[in-house]
């Protein structure tokens, strides 16, 4: 009954608290508490509040919808702008972060959480939950902690009431949470942590794996114990995490050892292209047998492959899909800009966008142009006040000549026209918006006609993703990386991990050294393909696009390489055959886009993608020849040599055809080479 028992989630509770069932019985799950850190927290509040405050606590403000109500009209009245759904989430993720890493009103004012104007957003989000007398998730252990450092017969009370203390997936604990921990165990020194710091991955929700490498230094005469066996993963696949995440230099030195036995090697994925990956998995989903997953970053890479499995009728499993690419600002813009093409009276649109585009337009003549239109029905654009500068008036008339274009342009086209004749890519750059948003509708803009399609295509997508349902019929499945955390997969295929993506920047070896913000998400980033990598257990797929990722570079140098002599009659299709033709007696001419080992993807002209063996490859190949004449020569300019040695014959089996035309010769005239006869 004094052991606490805390973990991060409470489904991570439940599942332990069952396993505890399982093991010592029902008689005594209910004399221990398994709880989260929150739950802790709201104790320690409740308490306070019936024995030794005369005020009622803070009401907890769970609701997500009135959260996000509040920060989005918070939003909109310090920066003048409605907040989308991924801006009011970007919000809230640097609340959170504030909170559990406990920054002071310096640190937040130079704290880059890309959200702009954010101390003051926070400042008057904070306001607002106090004057409704509410807290939400992370106030509760602000509020815990205070509570214990400021009055001692409540922190004696949960001191004497959990003396052993138990902390699970300590690697994903934040720095708050590890300092509610820290007291609570200071009187008696029962403190039992799981984690590896190798699997720290939620920095952005503030996880501190800080707190596990001092762990001796914060807790005298505390010992630590490595578990260093993997019950998961072959021997291969072990073997290159541990050389990969080594280079890591803020972690515990260990040798994970694997007790699965030996299996295949890491197997490399040659694309032609990002496009090359999500066909070469296009194929894969429909033909997997064991479990396999396709792990990402960001949500964001996996749409163009939705899209592909959602045109194909190729049922998917997903983990925690989320719709907020649509949302995104980036994305907004642009479907945005296409509207107003068509549309040019539309005030609202021009409003969101009219300062995006690379004219200096003032919200005042915005505004004018609009009431203007609204009284002679004209576009918004040609109602912009007379008196404007003369090089405004130019970039006016650049804008009317190139809107209208948008929409006779192919949609790939018109996302160009957006990115560099609008100038939208500096408005980007500006603001620093995430430009990978833009390279994923350039690919969902490759697979349909025009804007309108595109528009129409986002907004079937958002409509799949919303309501997708997983299905019991396949074996593939989809998710984050984060999300795939604790899971395990029989195969894995690490998707669109390049440079920019994962990792987001690779900072200089200054930085390295000194140990900046930098080279600390560098290092979690490394840990995130860690963990990606290992939750394979039995085969794991790396893409290499030609452009592939550091990490990804790193870990194919370190791949033992498959020998085979030079005269062996298969070493050519050992090579790299990406780009090469090949002809189908079916379908025609195509070109090898992808490959793995004996494995690859051809695309035909037709536009149609099939992922063949060498075998099936063989099988199919179209072995109709066409011949040429040989270049036409005057044979009788060659010298006779003096003493020509005798010609050996060979046998042989020859159609004249094989032969090609003969050299057109005058009936008087001596050949100087004597052609053998057909036999």
């Amino acid at each position: 009954a004094s052991i606490l028992t805390m973990t991060y989630t409470v489904a991570a509770t439940g599942d332990m608290k069952k396993r505890f069932a399982s093991r010592f019985g029902t008689e005594y799950v209910n004399r221990l508490e398994f709880r989260t850190i929150n739950g802790v927290s709201s104790k320690i509040i409740q308490y306070y509040s019936e024995n030794h405050c005369r005020r009622e606590a803070f009401a907890l403000l769970n609701n997500e919808g009135e959260l996000n109500r509040i920060v989005r009209q918070i939003y909109q009245d310090v920066n003048e702008e409605y907040a989308e759904a991924s801006v009011v989430k970007d919000i809230r993720t640097a609340i959170t972060f504030i909170k559990n890493m406990m920054l002071t009103d310096e640190e937040i004012a130079g704290l880059d959480g890309g959200v702009e104007r954010l101390p003051e957003l926070y400042r008057r989000y904070q306001e607002e939950l106090k004057r409704r007398r509410a807290m939400d998730y992370d106030d509760q252990m602000c509020y815990a902690k205070r509570i214990l450092e400021s009055c001692p017969p409540v922190l004696e009370y949960f001191q004497e009431k959990y003396r052993y203390i138990c902390v699970d997936e300590a690697q994903d604990t934040s720095k708050i949470q590890h300092t509610i921990i820290r007291i609570l165990a200071q009187k008696y020194g029962n403190l039992f942590m799981v984690g590896d710091e190798d699997q720290s991955i939620y920095g952005f929700r503030a996880a501190w794996p800080d707190a596990l490498m001092h762990f001796e230094a914060d807790h005298p005469g505390a010992r630590v114990l490595l578990m260093e066996h993997n019950y998961r993963s072959t021997e291969e696949i072990v073997a290159v995490a541990n050389a990969f995440v080594s280079g890591n230099r803020f972690r515990r030195e260990k040798i994970i050892r694997a007790t699965q036995g030996s299996g295949d090697q890491v197997r490399v994925v040659t694309a032609a292209d990002r496009e090359a990956q999500y066909q070469y998995l296009f194929h894969i989903a429909q033909t997997c047998k064991a479990e396999t997953a396709a792990l990402y970053r960001n949500n964001d890479s996996a749409l163009p492959l939705i899209d592909l499995l959602e045109r194909g009728g190729v049922p998917y499993n997903a983990r925690k899909l989320e719709d907020t690419f649509f949302s995104n600002r980036l994305v907004c813009d642009i479907t945005d800009i296409l509207r107003f093409a068509s549309s040019p009276t539309e005030e609202q649109t021009f409003l969101r966008i009219y300062y995006k585009l690379g004219v200096p337009i003032s919200k005042q003549a915005a505004q004018w142009a609009c009431q203007k239109s609204r009284e002679s029905g004209k576009p918004i654009l040609e109602e912009l006040p007379p008196n404007m500068k003369p090089y405004v008036r130019d970039a006016v008339k650049d804008l009317l000549r190139i809107l209208p274009l948008l929409h006779t342009d192919t949609a790939v086209r018109a996302l160009r026209r957006i990115w560099h004749d609008l100038r939208y890519a500096q408005y980007v750059k500006r603001t620093k918006l995430d430009a990978n948003k833009f390279d994923i509708l350039m690919i969902l803009a490759e697979r349909v006609t025009d804007a309108d399609s595109l528009l129409h295509r986002l907004a079937e997508l958002q409509d799949l993703i919303h309501g997708h349902q997983n299905s019991v019929e396949t074996k593939f499945l989809l998710s984050t990386i984060h999300s795939s955390k604790g899971l395990e997969y029989e195969e894995v295929y690490l998707l669109d991990v390049f440079d920019g993506i994962l990792p987001q920047k690779i900072p200089s070896q200054e930085d390295i050294l000194a140990n900046t913000e930098d080279a600390k998400l560098y290092e979690e980033e490394r840990r995130l393909y860690y963990v990606a990598m290992t939750r394979a257990k039995r085969a794991l797929y790396l893409f290499s696009c030609g452009h592939a990722s550091a990490f990804t570079r790193e870990v194919i140098a370190r791949l033992p390489r498959a020998v085979l002599d030079e005269d062996d009659v298969f070493h050519a299709l050992r090579q790299n055959l990406c780009g090469r033709t090949y002809r189908d007696s079916i379908l025609g001419t195509g070109k090898i886009t992808a490959q793995c080992g004996e494995t690859l993807l051809v695309e035909y002209q037709s536009g149609q993608t099939q992922l063949l063996t060498l075998e099936e490859m063989i099988c199919r190949w179209d072995r109709s020849v066409q011949y040429e004449a040989p270049a036409q020569r005057d044979v009788r300019q060659r010298p006779m040599p003096t003493n020509p040695a005798p010609v050996k014959r060979e046998p042989y089996a020859a159609s004249r055809t094989a032969w090609g035309a003969m050299p057109d010769l005058k009936e008087d005239a001596e050949p100087t080479v004597k052609i053998p006869p057909l036999s």
